[in-house]
């Protein structure tokens, strides 16, 4: 079904076998939210480590199993023999890649590469990885980040993110997709990481839970809806191979993203509390030109309507 590097699976309308990784977490259960609504047969794999069983329909195929588990994934992909496989199980914090780098690393990379070399083995015809903007340079640039910016990463997760690409693309150049995802926000986001800046600024209003901007809060993130990722996770199945960035493509400042949470909760100029923790990303905006000309993919949610989305949620939990 897939041939020459560039070419696409030409599956649209049909029923697909799709095997997803990390399907509990907050990703990986709108992508499964999605790929049901279309009507494919979906292997959902989660070790429940950060993810929620609760994220996905009760009767959905569920396996508790562990990418690093090289045996038990495999024997979950020969007996399933998926035609396309979504991986998006991953240590997902900057901060705990720097407290142990060595399980961040086995995580991200030795993980992928076991997804990778089962993939191989049943012949799926499409991977599609979920890597991150933490592999680029982080110096600041007057115009969108395209995807041949300098890969210069400045963490242990930007690093392992990066070596699992190169296994991609090297050992699956014609049938991989690298999505490299901009600061994902929306419905079920648990913030476990120092990046969710997002639900913990909804919390601090919602339960009084302590919150600091950092440093001046004019560090621009380049914000996307998590369905508007999902979308491009599943048109990724049958777009073209390649590396895309996939975001808003327009960088917003912590500081209006702050004002925009005070408008929803109708306290406008409330007084943000500062901490003198420099953050190095002084800007993060992604150029998403090419995911539109190659997997036919565009956000369609504008961040005042995500953002009141996932107000809406948090208050129903």
């Amino acid at each position: 079904m897939v041939g020459h590097e560039g070419s696409q699976i030409d599956k649209r309308g049909e029923e697909m076998k799709i095997l997803c990784t990390g399907a509990a977490g907050f990703v990986g259960s709108h992508v499964v939210d999605l790929l049901l609504a279309q009507g494919h047969e979906v292997l959902c794999i989660d070790n429940l480590s950060t993810g929620l069983r609760s994220n996905l329909p009760k009767d959905v195929n569920f396996v508790n199993i562990n990418v690093c588990s090289w045996f038990d994934l495999v024997a979950e992909f020969v007996d399933f023999e998926p035609e396309a496989v979504i991986h998006l199980a991953a240590q997902p914090s900057i901060c705990e890649s720097f407290d142990n780098p060595i399980r961040d690393g086995h995580i991200n990379v030795m993980g992928a590469l076991n997804v990778i070399r089962a993939s191989q083995k049943v012949g799926v015809e499409r991977l599609v990885f979920s890597s991150t903007s933490a592999v680029y340079w982080s110096a600041h640039t007057d115009y969108s980040t395209p995807e041949d910016f300098l890969k210069l990463p400045e963490s242990p997760y930007g690093i392992s993110k990066l070596a699992a690409e190169s296994y991609v693309r090297l050992l699956m150049p014609e049938n991989g997709v690298v999505l490299r995802l901009g600061n994902v926000y929306g419905q079920r986001q648990v913030p476990l990481g120092e990046n969710q800046v997002v639900p913990k600024m909804i919390l601090h209003f919602l339960k009084g839970d302590e919150f600091f901007i950092h440093g001046d809060g004019e560090q621009k993130r380049d914000m996307v809806h998590v369905k508007d990722v999902a979308q491009a996770c599943y048109q990724a199945i049958t777009g073209t191979p390649g590396v895309y960035n996939i975001a808003s493509g327009q960088a917003v400042s912590v500081n209006c993203l702050s004002a925009m949470i005070e408008d929803i909760f109708e306290v406008p100029g409330y007084k943000w509390q500062y901490d003198d923790k420099m953050d190095p990303r002084k800007k993060v905006e992604l150029d998403i030109a090419k995911a539109l000309e190659g997997l036919k993919w565009r956000p369609e949610i504008s961040l005042e309507t995500g953002l009141r989305e996932t107000v809406d949620w948090w208050k129903k939990q």
